[in-house]
């Protein structure tokens, strides 16, 4: 990874993330705050916005916040003027990153792995920390949750039954409405045979 310094703060930022590879590629610094923890995208079409053209935020950790704050330092160093965070010492941005990630994923011993499994392993972190998935899908910034259940819903097969388990637990303060019909013989609704209902708790 000597030979891309960069790429150890791209892989960070894509694992802590969730961020597309290109999104990380045509980040700007004026789209990051650090103090907030926060990067955001505008309501555009263009390259530095998100595939969707909508408005959005990508909430940075502690992880993720370091690799931008290492991007920063080299910027102070090599190309302070450069607007873009992931860049070369001229300050020019980088646009291709395959075969540097090629590269280090084959020093790892990984085969078939590419940088949008970045994303997808962020989201399967999360599944399997038992992050909701309605909460995955907003922080993949996902159009609708039915791509994000589709994709990572099988890491936790056990949701299901562990969600109805929860009825085996003792409820001895839980109110039960039982249904049950009054028929009273001496009452006008026994006389005509009609079954009165009446809820009882």
């Amino acid at each position: 990874m000597w030979r891309y310094p960069w790429l150890y703060d791209f892989i960070r930022l894509g694992l802590n993330t969730g961020m597309r590879p290109g999104e990380m590629l045509w980040l700007e610094w004026r789209r990051v705050d650090l103090q907030g923890a926060l990067i955001t995208f505008e309501a555009t079409r263009t390259k530095t916005g998100q595939k969707n053209g909508k408005p959005g935020r990508v909430p940075l950790n502690q992880e993720a916040r370091e690799a931008i704050l290492t991007r920063a330092r080299f910027r102070a160093t090599h190309c302070l003027d450069s607007p873009w965070v992931f860049c070369r010492r001229d300050g020019s941005r980088i646009a291709r990153i395959m075969k540097g990630f090629i590269g280090c994923a084959s020093d790892a011993g990984l085969e078939d792995v590419h940088p949008h499994d970045l994303r997808r392993t962020f989201g399967s972190w999360l599944v399997q920390a038992g992050v909701g998935i309605e909460r995955v899908s907003a922080l993949l910034r996902h159009g609708d949750v039915a791509i994000t259940a589709r994709v990572y819903a099988h890491l936790r097969p056990d949701d299901l039954a562990s969600a109805t388990a929860i009825l085996d637990r003792p409820k001895p303060d839980r109110p039960v409405v039982h249904l049950h019909i009054d028929l009273h013989a001496g009452s006008e609704a026994g006389k005509s045979g009609n079954k009165k209902p009446a809820l009882a708790g």
